[in-house]
């Protein structure tokens, strides 16, 4: 696409809690929605804005519109999406939209007039087309008049000129880029990565926490024996950014983001529930990928809880922690959970309640609870769940 370099004059139509998620050609913080459509009209490669509608108004310049790539163009309460519109059209309000027949765009024909913007004096040198400006190689180089500025990429802090990597949604909320959950850019093992992070205290307590798995227990993915426990494959990314849904996931995170805190949540009959383990490590996979058990004192009723009110586990061995189970292949087993049993020892245990589970007494059951008649503290079950699994 390429503006008509003419074209000065625009009008802008907005609307509300959208955002259009393709390249952009530069990011700003600005005071209001004129700066942003001002900033726009001066890029000529600019065709469209998101504006972030809470905490710190960042302006994202775009290199399409919602026309041009209309499968990209969707509901976000954390952005309101402008567009420019053909000043040619004598009444654009009367005119069909096709994003306009819903409730959520009963505003969206009022025109924002854009500032006039002369044509750029041509003794203005363009540092950032000649490379001589000052912006470290991970920002965005914006033309002004008869200067530029600087703006760090996605997935990067700083003034511009110094740029560092942002790897975690923690640092996200620290550093007060964001403070509501929605989807960003991570720096993770050197590549940028979207993921929705999910902010403030959801069942897990305050700050930001960032997504490493998604588990559907009805389904074998994850089961205790996939080779994604151990190692550095991803699976469906698409599904870091789709919060609590049933969208099975395994992100880069899993093997690059250190922590203090796990989240762990699980979700039956549209029901979540979480605990948090307290626990510090380089990454995940850390603690899982050799299969070594290292032991989480959670206790019976907090792994209980995860279930609510049918949970149910066998008496004995509450071996709880990651990698729990015994040595015998067909027995209950799971890479984050507890494991229970009939018998006073840990070799044979026929319930459990966990993340990457497999074994007796139903082996396809990869998140959730089992247990077996037994001797069951809450008689037999057969719980699947969908599991979630965040770090900070």
């Amino acid at each position: 696409m390429q503006r008509d370099k003419e074209a000065r004059y625009s009008l802008f139509s907005m609307n509300k809690f959208h955002y259009l998620n393709v390249p952009r050609v530069g990011i700003f913080l600005v005071y209001n929605d004129f700066e942003c459509a001002f900033k726009c009209l001066q890029h000529p490669s600019c065709f469209s804005v998101n504006l972030a509608t809470k905490g710190k108004l960042w302006c994202e310049l775009l290199s399409s519109d919602k026309y041009s790539d209309p499968k990209e163009f969707r509901q976000d309460k954390s952005w309101h999406y402008f567009y420019i519109v053909n000043t040619s059209t004598e009444n654009h309000c009367k005119n069909k939209d096709p994003y306009q027949n819903d409730d959520t765009h009963t505003a969206n024909c009022s025109l924002y007039p854009a500032a006039f913007v002369g044509l750029r004096n041509s003794t203005d040198i363009d540092e950032c087309v000649e490379g001589s400006h000052n912006c470290s190689p991970n920002a965005f180089c914006n033309k002004t008049k008869e200067s530029h500025n600087c703006a760090c990429k996605p997935g990067y802090i700083g003034n511009g000129r110094e740029c560092k990597g942002v790897t975690s949604c923690n640092e996200i909320h620290e550093n007060g880029i964001a403070d509501i959950s929605s989807v960003v850019t991570l720096l993770v093992d050197s590549k940028p990565v979207s993921v929705l992070c999910h902010m403030g205290d959801f069942g897990c307590g305050d700050g930001g926490w960032t997504p490493v798995l998604k588990i559907d227990g009805r389904k074998a993915t994850f089961r205790y024996s996939s080779t994604y426990w151990s190692d550095y494959e991803e699976f469906n990314q698409v599904g870091g950014k789709t919060g609590f849904d049933e969208q099975e996931s395994k992100l880069p995170t899993y093997w690059n983001t250190s922590f203090t805190k796990i989240c762990l949540g699980m979700k039956i009959e549209q029901q979540l529930r979480f605990t948090v383990i307290n626990k510090k490590g380089d990454s995940l996979h850390s603690l899982i990928a050799d299969g070594e058990f290292r032991a989480i004192p959670l206790g019976r009723q907090t792994w209980k809880s995860l279930i609510g009110s049918r949970a149910s586990l066998q008496l004995n061995c509450n071996k709880e922690g990651f990698n729990a189970g015994g040595d015998t292949a067909r027995y209950s087993k799971a890479r984050i959970g507890i494991v229970g049993n009939f018998e006073n020892e840990c070799n044979s245990c026929n319930s459990r309640i966990g993340f990457g589970s497999e074994g007796r007494p139903d082996d396809s059951n990869t998140c959730g609870n089992e247990a077996n008649p037994r001797g069951p503290d809450n008689g037999e079950k057969h719980i699947k769940a969908m599991g979630y699994i965040f770090v900070q």
